[in-house]
């Protein structure tokens, strides 16, 4: 089943939290990375409890589950290939609105087709790991 924008954000934001090596994101860094409220952040992080996105601890904080990580990782290459095809294939500066926009609509096959005419690069612009797709193996 397809997700939203909205959860792919939030998603991509606890990857992101990972990477900073935090076992849980705290409610109010997911809230300022979104740039929402935290109640907010907080009602939208239950609803993805729900569907078994994540699992919050409450007052501990939140962890994807591998049905969270699965679409994060997804995001987060689509969004890491961008920035390389605008930097380095088409020499232009990296517009963070362009890409947030074009992350949510590559689907595996585009991805594998974009990482490839790359060659398979292992590191966005701004040195952060691109998940590997099947075209890597």
């Amino acid at each position: 089943m397809p997700t939203s924008e909205s959860v792919e954000e939030y998603l991509e934001a606890l990857w992101v939290s990972e990477e900073r090596g935090e076992k849980l994101a705290h409610l109010t860094w997911v809230a300022d990375h979104i740039g929402i409220a935290a109640p907010s952040a907080l009602e939208m992080l239950k609803k993805l409890e729900k569907e078994g996105y994540v699992i919050y601890k409450t007052r501990q904080g939140i962890e994807l589950t591998e049905k969270g990580r699965k679409v994060a990782k997804r995001i987060i290459r689509a969004h890491r290939l961008t920035e390389v095809l605008m930097k380095e294939a088409l020499k232009t500066d990296i517009q963070e609105e362009t890409v947030c926009g074009m992350e949510h609509h590559m689907d595996e096959k585009f991805m594998d087709a974009l990482c490839t005419l790359l060659n398979h690069p292992r590191k966005c612009p701004h040195g952060h790991v691109i998940p590997k797709g099947k075209c890597c193996v």
